[in-house]
């Protein structure tokens, strides 16, 4: 037959101290689940509309920003077929009102994963690329730079991309940098083709 186990001081301290901790817990969750009942959503939606608003004012800053740049620095220029473009952004924004246009785009392209605009203005060319010309506005072919996204079971699934455009960033300003074979078509009033 076994004997049964003294009860020391240590073993009695032990579950005090245990006891103590699990009250407390107990206490902290109470006003935790508490503060969340009364809560309800309040809290998320403020968080929600923060994070959005935030969103809006960086992207609209970036947006006014890619408007500044209209030339190319005179020590930069592109080699063979290669093109630089300005990396004007698409406007989210109109009169402090949210464009819907800024977050649907066509099909299941979103605009805010898209964050360049898909027209752009040539800066420079290189000297094989024949059909464009400084000035000149163009329509990139944006499926030349969607990427798959495989790194999860469930982008696998679902087929989910993103945009990887060729961003050159050139004494703080943004470029694209891209091949004459990138460009879809000319869309410049301007420029008569023939």
């Amino acid at each position: 037959m076994s004997k049964p186990l003294k009860v020391g001081a240590v073993s009695k301290d032990m579950d005090r101290l245990k006891g103590n901790e699990a009250r407390d817990l107990g206490v902290q969750d109470f006003f935790t689940q508490r503060d969340k009942t009364r809560r309800k959503t309040a809290g998320l939606v403020e968080d929600s509309a923060q994070v959005l608003g935030e969103e809006i004012d960086v992207k609209q800053e970036l947006y006014d920003k890619s408007l500044e740049v209209s030339e190319l620095p005179s020590y930069v220029a592109p080699m063979f077929s290669g093109i630089f473009l300005t990396a004007r952004r698409n406007k989210l924004t109109e009169n402090g009102l949210y464009l819907p246009t800024a977050s649907y785009g066509k099909g299941s392209d979103t605009d805010m994963d898209v964050d360049f605009s898909s027209k752009q203005i040539v800066l420079a060319c290189g000297e094989h690329a024949s059909q464009v010309k400084p000035g000149y506005e163009v329509v990139i072919n944006m499926d030349n730079f969607k990427k798959k996204l495989e790194s999860s079971m469930a982008q696998k699934l679902s087929k989910d991309f993103e945009f990887v455009l060729p961003i050159e960033i050139i004494d703080g300003k943004e470029y694209l940098y891209i091949s004459e074979r990138d460009v879809k078509y000319i869309s410049d009033t301007r420029v008569s083709v023939s």
